[in-house]
C-alpha cells in the first residue's frame, strides 16, 4: 500500500505542477561517523573498568575466594573482547594486515578457550587445575599466533632491511633471555619439577614471551604507518611476558593462586591488544611503508633490553651471583648479532656514501655544466674566469676571452623546429671542442651564445681563427645541410695590464661581439675602447627604434631602377629612412640595430605595407597597373613559412597584381636552410611575385643558389661597378656576370651607377637595367606621385609607357 500511495502522491504532484510541498527526506546516516563519535564513550568506559579492576586487585574484597572468581572471569571476558576487536580489525583490512589481525584473533581466541578450561576446573569442578593441562595448550597457542601476526605486519621489502630487522630481534631476544635467565629461569630450574612435561611447559611460557617481545620491538623499529597499533601491541606483549614469567615461576614453586597481581599483566595485555585493533588503520590508508618516517629513538628500541640486561647482570654480580650458562649463551648470541648488525650497517653506510658521492657528482655536473651540450655553463665559466683573473693579478699571467654568437640561429628554430636547433647547438659545441686546446674552457652561456676562456692570452688570435674555421663547413641535421655563421668578439688581457673585474671583462667582449655583427655576419672583432661608443649608441637608439617600428613612423623613400637604353623608370625600390631627435640616422646604422633587436620582421611588414599602399595609389592615379615596387627582405623571413601568406594578404588588401611586387633577397638568407628557403621562395613564385637576388657575386655558392631558387632578376653588387670605367679587368668580370644572367634567362640590374661612363660601358656590355645616383637619389612618395600626375597629363617623363620594360620579367616564372 505504501508503494501505491507513493506513486499516487508523485502523480498528484506532477499534475499540480509541483505545487504540493515535498516532505523533508531523511538524511543518510554515515555509520563511520557514528562509530567515531561513539569512540570517546567506549574509551571512557574501558578506562573506568581498568581502574576498578586495579582497585579490586589491590583491595581484594572478599579474600582469595572472591578474587579467584574475579580474576578468572575478568581474564575470560577480556580475552574475548580482545579476540572480537581483532576480528573486526581483520574485517576492515586487506592483504597481509588482514592476515595479521586474523592471527591475533585466533591467538586471543585460543587463550580464551584455555581460560575457559581453567575456569571450569576452578569455578565449576572446584578442583585445582592440573599442570600441564588442556588449558596450557590454549595459552601457549597465543604466542605462536601472535608471532605469526607480527611477521605478517607490512614491513620493508628489501632483503637488507629484513636482515637488519631480524638481527635487531636477535639482539633483543638475547638480552631478554639474559634477563629472564638470571631472574626467572635459573630459579625455575633450581625449584625442581616432578616430571619432564612440567619442566618443558613451565619454560615454554617465558621463552615464547622472550621471542614475542623481541619480535614486537624489531617490528616497532621499522618504518610503518601502523605505529600506534604496534606501540600498544609491544606494551601488551611486555605485560603478558611479565605475567607469564611470574606464573611460570610461581607454578614451579607451587605458590600461584588466581586473583593476584600476576593476573593484572594478562588483563592489561588483552585491553592493550583490543586498543591496538581499534586504532589500526584500514588497509586503504596504508601505502609506502618504506617511505614512512621512523621517529627519533625508534631504531634503538630493540637495544633497550640490552641496557636493562647489563644493569640487571651487573647488580646481580655485585650481590655475588656470577653469570650462569644461560646468561653466557645469551650474551654470546647478542655479541654475534651485534657484530653481524654492525657489518650490515657498515656495508649500508658504504653503499650510501657511494650513492651520495655519485649524486654529488651528478649535482655538480648539473650545477656546472650545460644540460644540452655538456660543456661548462655560465656558473662554472664565471668561476674559472675569476680564478684566471686572480692568477693574472698574482702572477701577471695573460689571458683572453672569446664571445661567440650564432648568426641567424632563430631562422633554424623557426624553419626546422626547436629540436633541430638543439641538435645544431650540440654539433656546434662538439666542433668547437675540437678547435680548442687542452686547458681552454668552452662554455654555453645560454641560447646561441658560447664563450671561450684562454689562459694563455698570446694564442687568442690563433684560437679565434680556428673557431671561425669551425663554421666554414655545413652541419648535417637529420638529412638537412645547414650552414650557419658566427660573430666572434675577442678581448686580450696582457700580462702588464691591470686586471679588470669579471663583469667588466664580459661587458667588453660583448661589445666586441656586437661590433663584429655590425661589420657583417661571420666576422671577428678584437676589442678596442672605441667600440664602447658604438655600443652606447645601440643602447641609446634601441628603444626609440622599437617605438618607431611599432608606431609606423619609419619613412619609406624610393629609388628608381631604369632601363639603360631609354633611361625610363621600370621599378621603384623601397628604402627605409629614420629620423630621430631631429637627425637622420643612416640605414647602415639602424638596419643592423633592428636586426640585432629582432625588429626586422616588423620593420619589413611596415615597409611592405607602405610600399604596396603607395603603388596602389599611383596605379589608380595613372589608370594602369604596370607600376612596380621592390622591397628588400631580411634572411629571417625567407625561412618563415608564414611569410608568403602575409605577402598574399598585403597584395589582396591593396588590390595589387602579384607581378607588381619584386622581393629582393640576399645570398646570406639562403645559408641558414636552403631547403626551407627554396620552399618559401617557390611559394612566392607560384603566387606571381618577382624574386631578385641582391648583391649577386659577393656571397657563397652563387651558382648553386641560382639552380635552387627561382629568381627572375640578378642585381650585381656595387663593388663590381665602382671601378668599371678605370679597370679593364673589372669590365671583363662584369661582362661574364651579365652573360651568365643572359644564359640563365634572367634580367640583370647593375647597382651603384654614379657616372655616365659607367652607364655607357654597362649598356655596351648588354646590361639592360641599372640603379644609382646618376639616375636619381631616393625620393619620397609625394614627389613620385606629383611626377606621375603630371605625366598622366602628358607633360612629364614618368608615365605609363616608361614602366613597360619590366613586363618581360612577369612572364618568366
Amino acid at each position: 500500500m505504501s508503494s501505491e500511495y507513493s506513486r499516487h502522491s508523485a502523480a498528484e504532484q506532477a499534475t499540480m505542477g509541483g505545487a504540493t510541498e515535498r516532505l523533508p527526506t531523511a538524511m543518510p546516516v554515515d555509520l563511520r561517523t557514528l562509530r567515531v563519535s561513539a569512540l570517546p564513550f567506549w574509551r571512557g568506559l574501558a578506562a573506568l573498568s581498568c581502574v576498578l579492576l586495579v582497585v579490586t586487585f589491590v583491595v581484594r574484597p572478599g579474600g582469595d575466594n572472591v578474587m579467584g572468581v574475579v580474576g578468572n572471569l575478568s581474564q575470560l571476558i577480556a580475552s574475548g573482547i580482545g579476540a572480537t576487536c581483532a576480528a573486526f580489525a581483520a574485517r576492515r583490512s586487506i592483504g597481509r594486515l588482514r592476515l595479521a589481525w586474523i592471527a591475533f584473533a585466533v591467538g586471543l581466541g585460543s587463550w580464551m578457550l584455555g581460560q575457559a578450561v581453567w575456569c571450569w576446573y576452578e569455578l565449576i569442578a572446584h578442583v585445582e587445575s592440573p599442570f600441564p593441562s588442556v588449558a596450557d595448550a590454549g595459552y601457549l597457542l597465543f604466542p605462536v599466533a601472535a608471532c605469526a601476526a607480527l611477521f605478517l605486519f607490512p614491513g620493508p621489502s628489501s632483503s637488507e632491511a629484513r636482515s637488519r630487522s631480524f638481527l635487531d630481534g636477535c639482539v633483543a631476544a638475547g638480552a631478554l633471555l639474559a634477563i629472564s635467565g638470571s631472574v626467572v629461569l635459573n630459579a625455575m630450574a633450581q625449584a625442581g619439577h616432578p616430571g619432564e612435561w612440567e619442566l618443558i611447559v613451565s619454560f615454554a611460557y617465558p621463552l615464547s614471551d622472550i621471542l614475542l617481545v623481541a619480535l614486537a620491538l624489531s617490528v616497532l623499529a621499522r618504518p610503518t604507518v601502523q605505529r600506534p597499533s604496534l606501540v600498544l601491541i609491544t606494551l601488551a606483549m611486555t605485560a603478558m611476558s611479565l605475567s607469564d614469567s611470574a606464573f611460570a615461576y610461581q607454578t614451579a614453586t607451587d605458590s600461584y593462586i588466581t586473583g593476584t597481581y600476576v593476573d593484572l599483566g594478562w588483563l592489561a595485555a588483552f585491553i592493550l591488544l583490543a586498543g591496538a585493533a581499534v586504532s589500526s588503520k584500514p588497509s586503504t590508508e596504508i601505502g609506502g611503508e618504506a617511505h614512512t618516517d621512523v621517529p627519533a629513538g625508534a631504531t634503538m628500541l630493540p637495544y633497550t633490553p640490552l641496557f636493562i640486561a647489563a644493569v640487571v647482570l651487573f647488580v646481580r654480580y655485585l650481590y655475588g651471583h656470577p653469570l650462569g650458562s644461560v646468561e653466557r649463551f645469551a650474551l654470546a648470541s647478542v655479541a654475534l648479532a651485534v657484530l653481524a648488525r654492525q657489518y650490515l650497517t657498515m656495508r649500508e653506510n658504504h653503499r650510501l656514501l657511494a650513492e651520495v658521492a655519485a649524486r654529488g657528482h651528478k649535482l655538480q655536473q648539473q650545477a656546472f655544466s650545460d644540460q644540452l651540450t655538456g660543456v661548462a655553463n655560465r656558473a662554472l665559466f664565471s668561476n674559472r674566469l675569476a680564478h684566471a683573473l686572480d692568477l693574472h693579478r698574482r702572477d701577471m699571467r695573460p689571458l683572453a676571452l672569446l664571445y661567440c654568437d650564432l648568426d641567424d640561429f632563430k631562422g633554424v628554430n623557426d624553419s626546422l623546429g626547436h629540436a633541430a636547433g638543439d641538435e645544431l647547438l650540440i654539433r656546434i659545441a662538439e666542433r668547437l671542442r675540437g678547435a680548442l686546446r687542452t686547458g681552454d674552457t668552452l662554455a654555453r652561456l645560454g641560447g646561441d651564445e658560447f664563450a671561450i676562456l684562454i689562459e694563455d692570452g698570446g694564442e687568442a688570435t690563433l684560437v679565434a681563427t680556428r673557431v671561425m674555421d669551425a663554421f666554414q663547413e655545413p652541419f648535417q641535421l637529420a638529412g638537412t645541410s645547414v650552414l650557419i655563421g658566427a660573430s666572434v668578439g675577442v678581448i686580450e688581457v696582457p700580462a702588464e695590464d691591470e686586471a679588470p673585474t669579471v663583469e667588466s671583462l664580459m661587458s667588453r667582449v660583448d661589445v666586441a661581439m656586437y661590433s663584429a655583427k655590425r661589420a657583417g655576419k661571420g666576422q671577428m672583432a678584437m676589442y678596442h675602447p672605441s667600440m664602447a661608443l658604438a655600443t652606447s649608441s645601440d643602447l641609446r637608439l634601441r628603444g626609440p627604434l622599437s617605438r618607431a617600428v611599432h608606431e609606423g613612423t619609419i619613412t619609406v623613400l624610393y629609388q628608381p631602377i631604369v632601363e639603360l637604353s631609354s633611361r625610363r623608370t621600370v621599378v621603384f625600390e623601397a628604402l627605409a629612412r629614420w629620423e630621430h631627435a631631429g637627425a637622420e640616422i643612416p640605414p647602415a646604422e639602424f638596419i643592423p640595430l633592428a636586426a640585432r633587436s629582432h625588429l626586422m620582421p616588423a620593420l619589413t611588414d611596415h615597409i611592405l605595407g607602405r610600399a604596396c599602399a603607395d603603388v596602389a595609389r599611383w596605379s589608380e592615379l595613372v589608370g594602369h597597373r604596370n607600376l612596380r615596387v621592390a622591397v628588400n627582405i631580411p634572411p629571417s623571413l625567407i625561412t618563415d613559412s608564414e611569410f608568403p601568406d602575409r605577402v598574399a594578404a598585403v597584395l589582396e588588401l591593396h588590390g595589387l597584381l602579384p607581378q607588381q611586387l619584386m622581393l629582393e633577397i640576399t645570398e646570406d638568407a639562403l645559408l641558414t636552410d636552403l631547403d626551407v628557403a627554396a620552399n618559401v621562395t617557390g611559394r612566392l613564385c607560384t603566387l606571381g611575385v618577382l624574386l631578385a637576388l641582391d648583391d649577386f657575386g659577393t656571397g657563397a655558392s652563387s651558382l648553386f643558389h641560382l639552380q635552387q631558387i627561382p629568381v627572375q632578376v640578378l642585381k650585381i653588387d656595387i663593388c663590381f661597378v665602382t671601378r668599371l670605367d678605370k679597370d679593364p679587368a673589372a669590365v671583363r668580370f662584369l661582362q661574364a656576370l651579365i652573360k651568365l644572367g643572359q644564359s640563365l634567362g634572367v634580367d640583370v640590374i647593375a647597382e651603384g651607377v654614379e657616372r655616365e661612363e659607367q652607364a655607357k660601358i654597362l649598356e655596351s656590355l648588354g646590361c639592360p637595367y641599372a640603379q644609382g645616383y646618376l639616375f636619381s637619389h631616393a625620393i619620397d612618395a609625394e614627389t613620385i606621385e606629383h611626377a606621375l600626375d603630371v605625366g598622366a597629363q602628358g607633360s612629364a617623363d614618368l608615365g605609363p609607357d616608361h614602366t613597360a620594360g619590366i613586363v618581360s620579367w612577369a612572364g618568366r616564372g
